[in-house]
């Protein structure tokens, strides 16, 4: 039986087996890090979270939630149209309606991947007095763009629902 590793024996994040794009992702995104940052990481997260107000992390995580859903949808339905156009398209008005309806959806998709943003406290101004407002203006925006982003897509979706059989069975005369 393998006895368990305890916290201060574990290895530093930078010496865990990694791949070689997880070890070029990781040297990318710490770089400038020295040995004291790395290991005092968790304790940071940690104290971060402490910080939030009540209910602050669970609003985040089901923004998150949300979002990842919202997301899907947007990827299934651009990869949709871009099998259907094909099929669809038999002239220069209805490939610009196939290419507008997937552009509106991919920024319906960074509006979702905002949602999904990492904030660092430190990007929030974490220790100075209006490092809390600052998070609060986070969640807003974040619940709001995706209140947002959601009834655009729905509306989107309705749109192409009935806009595909319309390109489909419209044959100009030529």
């Amino acid at each position: 039986m393998k006895k368990p590793v305890s916290r201060a024996q574990k290895p530093a994040p930078h010496k865990v087996r990694r791949s070689p794009l997880d070890r070029v992702f990781f040297w990318v995104v710490t770089k400038g890090w020295s040995d004291d940052d790395l290991a005092e990481y968790p304790t940071r997260l940690h104290r971060d979270n402490a910080g939030l107000a009540p209910g602050m992390t669970h609003a985040f995580a089901q923004i998150d939630g949300k979002a990842t859903g919202l997301l899907a949808h947007v990827s299934l339905m651009i990869a949709g149209l871009g099998l259907v156009a094909p099929l669809i398209v038999d002239n220069e008005f209805e490939k610009g309606v196939v290419l507008a309806e997937i552009a509106l959806y991919l920024l319906i998709a960074v509006g979702c991947l905002r949602c999904l943003a990492v904030f660092q406290f430190s990007d929030l101004g974490a220790g100075t007095p209006d490092w809390r407002d600052l998070t609060y203006h986070e969640l807003i925006l974040r619940r709001e763009l995706y209140s947002l982003c959601n009834r655009v897509a729905i509306y989107l979706t309705i749109a192409v629902f009935v806009l595909l059989p319309f390109l489909y069975l419209y044959k100009p005369e030529h």
